[in-house]
């Protein structure tokens, strides 16, 4: 990759904006279908899931702020991946977890049309539902392409525009329930069985995915080294915390029984009639919208920081690399981006792929952890060496605080592990086989090609 288009990245991304990308890669779809699932799985507990075992995801969260408070650049997993275990680990890093953010981004694309479709219902009839597909593509493309500022400008607007029905409704919702009632039937729920928790607690952890997204934006972000740990860990327990208020407002409003719509827009439609369901259903679309612009912002940022590191290399990679002269973005990785969503949502060819998105993202995630592991034992290998040359001692104390930093990425891992062990056989085996292209595609590049030597930068 030739070196002069490095550092044209604008930072363009201060501590609201970094918020914004996570709550959008969180709050997507997965809120208006999950309250009837969980209540389902787990009834009168379940909103008290999302406090347990979003607290156990915090873990993973604060690995993923102290990586990127240690690596402040682009890329997010693939840098860490190649800081950690070299250039093949960051290549098939970047290679399956690019797959996993592109099946989301067309998968969602499925999913807003399919709210859209709850108004305008030609929306999707086959030619319209194509139409749509493609305007929807183009929009994307154009928004990020136009610049970082327009396209968070962009994700301002809608963050507002799907918080705000949310807050009414919960506002609502509470100022009508009977409290003395509510808490009298409510204050002890019975704890399930162990079983039943897990497949609850697995609807949770999933519902917390895509906190990540801030971290490939390093490089475009202000501060990173404090705004993105900051970020991280306030929007993440503040998102836990909004969903133990939805799920506990629908356990006590819609209750166990599985609604003929989407939960919250039944949900809506209990507390403020028509009007109510009307709303909610375009803020799914809004939510939906915000889900895919945070997601395009980011994944088109892995293409790129994979050619700024030589991962791919030759004439692909000044093409990924490149950055527009005037709007300051990775163009053309975000047009390839675009485009291969668009193509996946059209063909449907995505729905295969997904089977193994989410498996994939928590193999990452558990490699990251380990990257943040292998730093923390080298630094604290370094301090003791340096304690040992100024004290003559083999090696100093060590405070609760760094014993509790020390202790977190092992809390962190056994949740990774063990989400990873809840998944199916069909996901490890497309997971396999999307490692097994990646391996390949490695060899192709950099062992059958003798002119393509990954450089170490």
């Amino acid at each position: 990759m030739s070196s002069s288009n490095k550092g044209l990245l604008t930072k363009g991304i201060g501590s609201i904006g970094a918020a914004l990308l996570v709550l959008n890669g969180l709050i997507g779809a997965g809120i208006f279908a999950l309250p009837a699932k969980m209540a389902a799985e787990l009834g009168a507990f379940s909103p008290y899931i999302f406090l347990i075992f979003g607290a156990l995801m915090l873990a993973i969260v604060w690995c993923f702020g102290q990586l990127a408070a240690l690596y402040q650049e682009t890329g997010g997993p693939v840098v860490y991946a190649r800081k950690g275990f070299g250039d093949a680990a960051a290549f098939q890093t970047g290679f399956v977890y690019y797959l996993a953010r592109a099946t989301a981004i067309a998968a969602n694309m499925h999913v807003l049309l399919l709210y859209a479709g709850y108004i305008w219902p030609e929306i999707n009839t086959g030619s319209g539902k194509s139409f749509a597909i493609v305007v929807l593509t183009t929009a994307l493309i154009l928004v990020n392409i136009v610049g970082l500022k327009a396209a968070m400008r962009s994700l301002d607007t809608i963050s507002v525009l799907k918080l705000l029905p949310f807050v009414a409704l919960i506002i609502a919702g509470y100022w009508q329930l009977d409290f003395s009632t509510a808490l009298t039937s409510s204050a002890a729920p019975v704890i399930p069985a162990f079983d039943t928790i897990s497949a609850g607690a697995l609807l949770t952890l999933y519902a917390f995915i895509g906190f990540e997204t801030v971290v490939v934006t390093s490089g475009e972000t202000n501060s990173p080294k404090k705004t993105i740990p900051r970020a991280l860990m306030l929007t993440v327990s503040g998102i836990a915390i909004f969903y133990f208020c939805v799920q506990w407002l629908y356990w006590q409003t819609v209750g166990p029984e599985k609604p003929d719509s989407a939960p919250l827009i039944a949900l809506a439609n209990m507390i403020f009639g028509e009007t109510g369901a009307l709303v909610m259903t375009l803020t799914a679309v809004v939510s939906v919208a915000g889900n895919l612009l945070a997601n395009m912002i980011s994944t088109s940022r892995l293409t790129y920081s994979m050619a700024q590191q030589s991962l791919v290399p030759g004439k692909l990679g000044n093409i990924l690399g490149r950055v527009h002269n005037k709007f300051a973005t990775p163009y053309l990785s975000i047009l390839v981006l675009g485009l291969f969503a668009g193509a996946m949502a059209l063909s449907g060819s995505f729905v295969w792929l997904a089977i193994s998105s989410v498996l994939a993202r928590l193999v990452v995630y558990a490699m990251c952890v380990v990257v943040l592991m292998k730093a923390q034992q080298s630094s604290l290998r370094s301090a003791f060496q340096q304690s040992a040359s100024v004290q003559g001692t083999a090696g100093s104390k060590v405070s609760p605080t760094n014993l509790l930093k020390r202790l977190i990425p092992f809390v962190a891992f056994a949740v990774c592990a063990w989400s990873i062990a809840q998944s199916s056989t069909n996901a490890w085996l497309f997971l396999l086989g999307e490692l097994a292209v990646g391996a390949l595609l490695y060899l192709a590049l950099f062992h059958f090609t003798p002119s393509n030597k990954v450089s170490k930068g």
